[in-house]
């Protein structure tokens, strides 16, 4: 596997990977979720040239801290050969190191029940109880910055 790199990309191109990953019901360039938020950035994970994990984060108050500086992650994609490879943690350091640097005290996101062990082992912490969407049962979870 070529080695992995971190930057922030233009949303569009983070758009199919996490459209199909998240949302396949979607048409093939549909704006997801998230996008039109003011301040979003889209950090992405590449292996050479190939875009194989992304997430979006933006400048959103957090309900159980809301008195902290907070940003919110969403629409996190790994693409599915790349699951297990380090590619979906990289782009999450790389999101929580953007979000840090724009003065975020903590990172927070709906997580869709099968990615809470993952945002757990990377040091996350849940809040409040399960609850469903129209995409499943989810939890509240975040990260101290």
């Amino acid at each position: 596997m070529p080695e992995l790199t971190v930057r922030v990309v233009d949303l569009a191109d983070s758009r199919e990977l996490r459209r199909s990953v998240l949302r396949p019901e979607f048409a093939p360039g549909s704006m997801l979720p998230g996008e039109d938020q003011a301040g979003t950035i889209c950090v992405a994970a590449l292996a050479g040239s190939n875009l194989v994990s992304a997430c979006l984060i933006f400048p959103e108050s957090c309900r159980w801290q809301p008195d902290r500086p907070a940003w919110r992650l969403r629409s996190m994609a790994t693409h599915p050969d790349f699951r297990g490879t380090g590619a979906g943690a990289a782009a999450l350091g790389g999101a929580t190191g953007q979000a840090r640097a724009r003065g975020a005290e903590l990172l927070w996101c709906e997580a869709r029940q099968p990615a809470v062990g993952f945002y757990l082992r990377h040091g996350w912490q849940l809040w409040g109880e399960p609850f469903e969407n129209s995409h499943g049962p989810h939890r509240f979870m975040w990260v101290e910055l």
